[in-house]
């Protein structure tokens, strides 16, 4: 059934796959929505629950994690970010599950990806891309800042959403919607600390032509937790719907684990399907 609401994908890197589990559990459930906004893993699970590929998100990440021209140290010494993004994009034989772009075109959904200009350190949207707008979105909503390159869109040269908006229920209420779910990749008692000084040190050297940026990417802990602290308040009155993990989740931003991967992917599958009594109570009121 379509809803006439939100769907909103926190971003977390391999943190995503209790994502891809939660959303695999609503196409099982055939839950859709009408608007599906997404930040950086959030939104490379987005645009495949919108084309309706059960399982793709998954799979790539368990079965391609240690495929070195996907995820390697080794690229630093070829001057390439740790993550090749455009491993994603690329056809990899029969076992490949390619992008249904004709799925997702057809889609009732609308899907917005959220990245971080470099330019004026501003989150930005990108509202039904296609093709290699899509792509080029992808990328950038999911370039993450030291390890991964910037990436050049109809905005600018943009990098992660997550640094300037890490849970975009806020880009939800601009588009009108009354109804918001959540999913998020940390449990709700989770705060980042405070950036630490060789981390501003690192982002002050990576990009000293972009100080409005260096200035959000410093700041982000800060935003990240007062974000938290207002979707818990609105959860627990009932303006948002809001599905985390229901204990710390234990998978690194570039988990090697495949074990790990697979387990988290199970979690949030299996959590989803316990509260979807719950959700529809909420999206049907």
């Amino acid at each position: 059934m379509l809803y006439d609401a939100a769907l909103v994908l926190e971003g977390g890197a391999f943190r995503g796959q209790y994502t891809a589990g939660v959303v695999d559990a609503f196409l099982a459930h055939h839950i859709e929505f009408r608007s599906v906004i997404g930040v950086s893993a959030g939104s490379l699970c987005g645009a495949n629950f919108v084309s309706k590929q059960y399982g793709r998100p998954a799979m790539i990440n368990i079965h391609h994690r240690h495929d070195r021209d996907y995820i390697s140290i080794t690229h630093l010494l070829h001057r390439q970010s740790i993550i090749n993004l455009d491993y994603l994009f690329e056809g990899h034989g029969w076992q490949w599950l390619n992008f249904n772009d004709e799925a997702y075109r057809r889609s009732a959904s609308h899907f917005t990806a959220v990245a971080t200009r470099l330019t004026d350190g501003k989150a930005v949207t990108f509202t039904d891309p296609v093709g290699d707008d899509l792509t080029r979105v992808l990328k950038a909503s999911s370039s993450m800042p030291i390890i991964s390159k910037p990436q050049r869109t109809s905005q600018g040269l943009c990098m992660d959403g997550g640094v300037t908006d890490s849970i975009p229920y806020d880009v939800a209420e601009r588009q009108g919607y009354k109804k918001i779910v959540i999913v998020r990749t940390r449990d709700i008692n989770y705060r980042k600390k405070p950036t630490s000084r060789a981390l501003d040190r690192l982002f002050h050297r990576y990009y000293p032509d972009y100080s409005a940026f260096v200035k959000a990417a410093i700041a982000r802990p800060a935003v990240y937790n007062q974000q938290v602290e207002e979707v818990n308040r609105r959860t627990k009155e009932k303006e948002f719907f809001t599905i985390a993990p229901q204990h710390p989740v234990k998978v690194s931003r570039i988990e090697g684990n495949t074990k790990k991967l697979v387990k988290l992917y199970e979690i949030g599958k299996q959590e989803a399907n316990l509260i979807l009594p719950q959700l529809i109570k909420y999206l049907d009121r």
